[in-house]
């Protein structure tokens, strides 16, 4: 039975820096393995979990984690039955600074309370009338789109998904008006700040990445707690206005500051990662003419330009190219928790207040459940072979238990509706003997921002 959690003490208490129990390494003097991670996080976490097993001990910088590795695991931390890990805590330090407030950033019954003001804006009413959006916005970009030799995908996409969430996500009707292009590029801050290596919020040290990240964020704020009022009076159906107008369970409003962060998370949770997604769907692609046409060929089958919302269950073949490409570049390549108390994982004494870090990327290419893990496949995740199902967590890219991604299926929409039309436009290559390098952080994608030939159907 799960325990009551009613102590929050846990949150005010430093992190656990006295690790050195477990088995493990703490790298380079300073920096520990923070340059191993930031160069290939698979080869870093293979080599620890080769060495030392499913629980092993790391540093970054100053701050020791602890790897978990396997199916079993995963679901031990993302079930969380005895309530041990702190999503919150977890994920403090990376993303408190920017995203305070939001979902990822709270725990068990607040967790719980907040992601009830989600339900309405993805119910099937609401998604239906985001397909018919997204589908228009996805035509009119692609048809402005300049195809030549230097034609990079990843620039062109992350365009159109910035229009996809200022109509959807804010309810702005004008992507390129002045408050959309400004939104836009507070946004590309933020990210940016994330990765910022000075963190000092001092109008000195205003062409810093965190001091324009910390900026951009305050102005979002700031922009997004103004527009609320209105978006209660009305009855816009995009998220940000269905969320203002949710209640709790007393029927009472959620705070103004509560929207905002919600929306500001939200905006970089759906995002990034779907942008992310995408280009590798479109480089694997590229890369396999054959599959394309299958995926084509579904896609005409339907006879229609744009997918509706009841035809999205039907692109099985779309379905699985989608979860494929997950499988091998999850969107999000750790999932972060704190100890609240002493555990065990795996027959290994944990401690209170640990930093605990899962790869979806290392289980979804582990040899004891994927056949051929390292290659393109996804007839795995057909009927047939179902391989996706041989443990309920040995693919994860969208978390699990109480904190599994609440957008999953609004971004196999987008998904679906962007390959769509692609495949309907457009046939593409990539140049021969592509082998592209991969930036892992703050979102996986192709270094060079994918280069595709299209060609015009």
């Amino acid at each position: 039975m799960a325990k009551a959690l009613t102590d929050i003490s846990y949150q005010k208490r430093p992190y656990n820096n006295h690790l050195d129990s477990i088995p493990g390494e703490n790298g380079l003097p300073l920096v520990g393995l923070t340059l191993e991670i930031i160069r290939n996080p698979y080869k870093m976490v293979d080599r620890l979990y080769q060495t030392y097993g499913s629980v092993a001990r790391g540093r970054v910088l100053s701050q020791q984690f602890i790897l978990l590795t396997g199916p079993d695991i995963n679901q031990k931390i993302l079930l969380d039955t005895e309530k041990n890990f702190s999503p919150m805590m977890g994920y403090d330090v990376s993303l408190s600074e920017f995203y305070g407030g939001g979902l990822l950033m709270r725990d068990f019954d607040d967790h719980k309370m907040h992601r009830r003001m989600f339900q309405t804006a993805f119910k099937n009413d609401t998604m239906r009338h985001y397909t018919d959006l997204i589908n228009g916005i996805v035509k009119d970009h692609i048809s402005q789109w300049q195809f030549d030799r230097n034609f990079h995908f990843f620039p062109n996409i992350k365009q159109t998904l910035l229009d996809i969430a200022a109509h959807i996500f804010l309810g702005l009707d004008n992507f390129n008006g002045q408050e959309a292009q400004r939104i836009a590029g507070t946004f590309e801050d933020i990210t940016e700040g994330m990765m910022g290596i000075i963190q000092i919020d001092h109008p000195l040290f205003f062409l810093c990445k965190w001091r324009k990240g910390k900026q951009a964020r305050r102005y979002m704020e700031n922009y997004l707690i103004e527009q609320i009022p209105q978006r209660r009076a009305g009855n816009k159906m995009d998220i940000f206005s269905v969320i203002c107008r949710e209640t709790d369970e007393n029927g009472e409003y959620f705070s103004n500051e509560d929207i905002a962060a919600h929306i500001n998370f939200l905006l970089f949770a759906a995002h990034d990662t779907t942008t992310s997604n995408l280009s590798y769907i479109m480089q694997y692609l590229g890369q396999a003419p054959g599959l394309q046409e299958r995926a084509r060929a579904e896609c005409q089958h339907k006879g229609k330009e744009a997918l509706e919302f009841d035809d999205l269950k039907d692109m099985q073949t779309l379905h699985n190219i989608h979860h494929e490409a997950l499988r091998l570049h999850p969107s999000v390549m750790m999932l972060v928790r704190r100890t609240i108390r002493e555990c065990v994982i795996d027959g290994v004494n944990i401690p209170a207040d640990a930093i605990v870090n899962v790869y979806p990327q290392y289980t979804n290419m582990m040899e004891e459940h994927w056949t051929n893990p390292t290659k393109f496949d996804p007839d795995r995740f057909s009927v047939e072979r179902a391989e996706h199902k041989r443990h309920p967590f040995q693919f994860v890219p969208f978390g699990g238990g109480a904190h599994k991604c609440i957008g999953l299926h609004f971004a196999e929409m987008i998904v679906k509706c962007v390959s769509n039309q692609m495949l309907l436009q457009y046939k593409w290559t990539v140049p021969e003997g592509y082998t592209p390098q991969h930036q892992v952080f703050p979102m996986p994608k192709q270094k060079d921002n994918l280069p595709l030939i299209l060609y015009k159907i």
